[in-house]
């Protein structure tokens, strides 16, 4: 298992910390975002199939609040 060293084309980071699992299918690509919660946990916020050649950037804004609430839940957890 590759983890945090998974790279192009499996993987590419796109922005705050947030990345894209690539995954092929028949004649789609399927776009998973991630990131890493404290360098142990992969976190998976959302996903969509892929339709035009760049990132719709409403799914990449998703994936930023998703990853925004995330941390916050999990800091007032350790409060």
């Amino acid at each position: 298992m590759k983890g945090s060293l998974l790279r192009e084309p499996e993987s590419k980071y796109v922005r705050n910390g947030i990345f894209e699992l690539r995954i092929a299918f028949s004649n789609d690509t399927a776009r998973v975002f991630y990131f890493f919660f404290k360098e142990k946990r992969i976190i998976v916020t959302n996903g969509f199939i892929k339709k035009t050649r760049k990132l719709p950037v409403r799914e990449i804004e998703r994936a930023i609040r998703y990853k925004a609430d995330y941390e916050e839940r999990q800091d007032s957890k350790d409060e």
